[in-house]
């Protein structure tokens, strides 16, 4: 189940901004990589360091098959494939004039198949018990609340909530 929380948002620009109020999700906890591959190798017959050694191996030939410029299939997980973004500004008028230099970083684009894009289709949802409702700062900046011993809980999204 998923759990929703309420947070604040400024929409509009200048005279004409406004706060509302959007669901966003609550996440409560986070599951360990040792706890994830203790839960794979429960549905194998293989051993937990068996799985994980096939994780570490796993992402450094993904790493560096996309070092290569190479798009990825991971099956069901899905696709990782190299991109890259332009400097702002860039462009320019012909083909032969693109270099390297007009290249601001490198990044990855996970693009996940049907069935893990549709695994939250149907999934129950209910407002979270206890959740301070905060504004939600997107200058990366967090206006948190204490929950009364001094602490402002956050998870690893930037929202705060309990």
């Amino acid at each position: 189940m998923i759990k929703i929380k309420a947070i604040e948002r400024k929409a509009g620009f200048g005279k004409t901004s406004k706060t509302l109020w959007y669901p966003a999700i609550h996440l409560h906890s986070d599951v360990k990589f040792e706890e994830f591959i203790e839960l794979v190798a429960d549905e194998t017959t293989v051993s937990s360091a068996d799985v994980k050694a096939v994780y570490d191996r796993s992402a450094k030939v993904l790493i560096r098959l996309l070092q290569d410029g190479k798009s990825v299939d991971c099956g069901d997980l899905g696709t990782f494939r190299p991109s890259i973004t332009a400097k702002t500004g860039s462009g320019v008028d012909s083909a032969d004039k693109v270099s390297i230099e007009l290249v601001d970083k490198a990044k990855v684009i996970y693009t996940p198949r049907v069935k893990v894009k549709t695994a939250l289709k149907g999934v129950r949802m209910e407002r979270a018990e206890r959740v301070l409702d905060v504004p939600y700062a997107s200058s990366g900046k967090k206006d948190e609340k204490p929950n009364g011993d001094g602490s402002s809980p956050s998870d690893n999204n930037g929202h705060t909530g309990l």
